[in-house]
């Protein structure tokens, strides 16, 4: 892209998403997380008793509270993200959303005190980005936290990205994750 380094059109593609992130949301955020609650409920893997690691949404995302409330109130095992250092998070068990209190960047994370739940227990995860391409790459904030976090991953992970969102193609680096399945609050993609 006019003969830009990959990072380079990471970072306009970012600044772009945070832009019409801002704009959507602003207008749809609720009727956007209600759509893709829904698609979430029908996942098989979502559907299951095993733990699950769910992101906690900024204005720059979808709510995932109404999510953290259902699985709460039916005692799944659930656990949300704490920032351990730049680039560095872990997976903390939450059992009430009063467990939760702002952190880095203002957003709601687990207090200090709610134990970790290691990767080789959790059975599925939901993971935040700025914007996504059908395929499957996702932009995220650029700290590169959920890259680091989902590399060894052993358990299946979704995106959301609502489908007016979506970009034509998300420049990716060796290191970038594509997910395995996309939620847009209109269609779930299974990628390869």
């Amino acid at each position: 892209m006019n003969g830009q380094t990959i990072r380079e059109q990471k970072s306009a593609l970012r600044q772009q998403a945070r832009q019409a992130s801002a704009a959507y949301y602003a207008q749809k955020r609720a009727a956007c997380s209600a759509a893709l609650f829904q698609q979430l409920q029908k996942l098989p893997e979502f559907d299951t008793p095993s733990p699950v690691f769910c992101f906690v949404g900024t204005a720059l995302e979808p709510d995932t509270l109404p999510i953290l409330r259902f699985l709460l109130e039916r005692s799944r095992p659930l656990a949300v993200p704490l920032c351990t250092g730049p680039g560095r998070m872990e997976a903390r068990l939450i059992f009430s959303l009063s467990d939760l209190q702002p952190g880095h960047w203002g957003i709601l994370e687990p207090a200090p005190g709610c134990p970790v739940l290691k990767k080789e227990q959790i059975g599925f995860a939901l993971v935040p980005c700025l914007c996504c391409d059908p395929e499957g790459h996702r932009l995220g904030h650029g700290g590169g936290y959920y890259d680091r976090y989902l590399a060894d991953a052993p358990f299946l992970w979704a995106v959301f990205c609502p489908e007016e969102l979506l970009a034509g193609r998300v420049p990716t680096e060796a290191f970038d994750l594509t997910a395995p399945i996309l939620l847009t609050g209109q269609r779930v993609l299974r990628l390869p």
